[in-house]
């Protein structure tokens, strides 16, 4: 039996809670692999899968009802607006009281407010020379809002906007996800984050002509996909889990200790379907987790101070749905060591030391 598992070239480790490492060839990927699985797990212990106890549902943001955060008005009258005429700032005063700056999305308004920043203090300093003091003051107080502002204006047109909503969208199936990914997506969420990093530091021209690009590239990103895998490989796991549990509590599985005909096809159906199968799935949506979560989080925590509740909560239950990706295979390495526990000479009992 040995010689058999060496052929797969497939070995099962089990260290403290247990991980898996492996090296074999590719297979088809996705929730039909773990369930093709489920059933092989099933003829080989006779044993029924049990039906899924709870309903497990990934999170949407949609639901969350993020709403766009409040900032403070700082328009400038028609007579401040026309003293302005020295200064290049008087063009972006002019298109925010426009029509359509009054009526401008998120993304606008952030840009609007990004050249008013970077364009202040020169007008200020122009202004300084003459004796209009009001003015100078005005700008001053408008500079200081939109300074404070800025988080806000990043978290509305980024985290509350709805390209970012579209990149957690629920997609209706996975297909051969996370293979089909490409990496635009990844500069895309680093140049955000890189971005709300210049942009808080006060470089405030940072690539502004990009905003709008960025955000369109970022509306067909596969986050919503992501947490639908999530969810999928840990609904599978937890009923083939489950079906361990009961096979368990049946009889050993190695009655004596001495090796059983289920049991040597149980190791085969392991090996050759969870370890050079599903968990190779397994690892690529682990992979493609870390990849897409990074940026994400720090951007998260630079407007960590000024997210709401709401937004809070949903992203805590998006991390305790990502969390499956890690937690649920665990959880079946660890029913199969249990399982195969009676087996003296099984790839699949916990290793003993030394």
């Amino acid at each position: 039996m040995a010689k058999q598992l060496d052929g797969y070239r497939c070995t099962l480790f089990a260290v403290g809670l247990a991980s898996l490492i492996i090296g074999c060839s590719e297979s088809a990927q996705g929730p039909d692999q773990l369930k093709d699985y489920g059933q092989r797990l099933s003829r080989t212990l006779d044993t029924e899968v049990p039906d899924h106890d709870g309903i497990l549902i990934p999170p949407r943001l949609q639901d969350a009802e993020v709403a766009p955060l409040e900032i403070p008005s700082s328009q400038l009258n028609l007579l401040d607006f026309l003293a302005l005429s020295d200064c290049a700032l008087q063009v972006n005063i002019g298109r925010r009281n426009s029509s359509l700056g009054r009526n401008a999305g998120p993304s606008q308004r952030l840009l609007l407010d990004l050249e008013f920043l970077k364009l202040a203090p020169a007008c200020i300093k122009t202004l300084e020379i003459n004796p209009d003091t009001q003015l100078v003051t005005a700008l001053k107080t408008a500079l200081a809002i939109k300074t404070q502002y800025l988080p806000h204006r990043i978290f509305n047109a980024v985290l509350a906007g709805p390209e970012y909503r579209e990149f957690w969208q629920l997609p209706l199936g996975l297909g051969n996800y996370p293979n089909a990914v490409g990496g635009d997506i990844l500069d895309t969420l680093q140049w955000f984050q890189y971005a709300t990093t210049q942009w808080l530091s006060g470089n405030f021209q940072f690539q502004t002509d990009q905003l709008e690009q960025r955000l369109y590239q970022l509306r067909a990103g596969d986050g919503g996909a992501l947490l639908l895998a999530a969810v999928a490989q840990a609904r599978a796991l937890q009923q083939i889990n489950a079906l361990l549990r009961l096979r368990n509590a049946a009889e050993p599985l190695c009655p004596n200790g001495n090796a059983s005909a289920q049991a040597e096809i149980l190791e085969t159906v392991v090996v050759k379907y969870f370890a050079s199968g599903v968990q190779v799935w397994l690892a690529d949506l682990n992979r493609r987790e870390r990849q897409l979560m990074v940026s994400i989080k720090n951007l998260e925590t630079q407007l960590a101070l000024v997210t709401p509740n709401s937004y809070r909560q949903w992203a805590d239950k998006r991390q305790a749905t990502l969390s499956l990706l890690r937690d649920t295979p665990r959880e079946h390495i660890v029913a199969l060591q249990q399982l195969a526990e009676s087996c003296t000479n099984s790839v699949l009992r916990i290793p003993t030391p030394g």
